[in-house]
């Protein structure tokens, strides 16, 4: 995609951020919001290669992107988005990163600008009162967009066949790391031992047991 206007760009920032219902959402809800957005952006981009360019994301300027030295960020941030810096809402981007973390981090911190506005009813709910939880689920919110964004699962499915599942080539496809590749496998069963949520499933004591004579699937 080409270098989009600021008009056209906080049309989109506007699009995306209405598809999160204005209330507080879990954390399932959260993730399931952050997929639609995910998959609604690459299709207003028009990215229907595994590869997405991102220059159109670096030089709009509706929310600016700075790339950053990394002493001019929190200890250890990969990026920030933030108001606090000249009253308006802006990126920033670690420098000092490889260029494909940077792409991975652009992403995230996109998301957190989508939910910039809203952030304190959309997130209110998360954490249940443990601030340190609430943090780390936004930042995993944050981070299944960016890996939605940078590797959609039926592009996933067609490179990790064609490639016969060689990490290092899949993620070259993508244009991400094989840390981000491996973590994108790992998250939908490709690679991986599957871990079944057993506690679903098993029966409460709080309740007697129901009688299960008459019901047509009673062994």
């Amino acid at each position: 995609m080409k270098k989009i206007s600021k008009k056209t760009m906080t049309a989109l920032i506007d699009e995306l951020r209405a598809l999160a219902p204005s209330k507080p959402l879990t954390y399932g809800e959260s993730l399931a919001v952050a997929r639609e957005q995910a998959a609604r952006l690459r299709e207003a981009v028009e990215a229907t290669e595994p590869d997405i360019d991102l220059v159109w994301l670096v030089d709009q300027t509706a929310v600016p992107v700075h790339f950053a030295p990394s002493h001019e960020l929190q200890e250890n941030a990969s990026g920030l988005t933030t108001d606090l810096i000249g009253g308006k809402l802006q990126m920033f981007i670690n420098q000092g990163e490889p260029p494909l973390r940077q792409r991975f981090s652009l992403l995230h911190e996109f998301k957190h600008v989508l939910d910039f506005k809203d952030a304190k009813t959309l997130h209110a709910k998360l954490g249940t009162g443990d601030d340190a939880l609430k943090h780390n689920m936004i930042e995993w919110i944050a981070n299944e967009f960016a890996g939605q964004v940078l590797m959609p699962l039926d592009h996933v499915k067609r490179i990790w066949r064609k490639t016969g599942n060689d990490l290092a080539l899949s993620a070259s496809f993508f244009n991400v790391s094989r840390e981000a590749m491996r973590t994108r496998l790992e998250k939908l069963n490709f690679i991986g031992d599957f871990k079944r949520p057993r506690g679903y499933f098993r029966t409460t004591t709080l309740f007697p047991a129901a009688d299960t004579s008459q019901c047509p699937f009673a062994a």
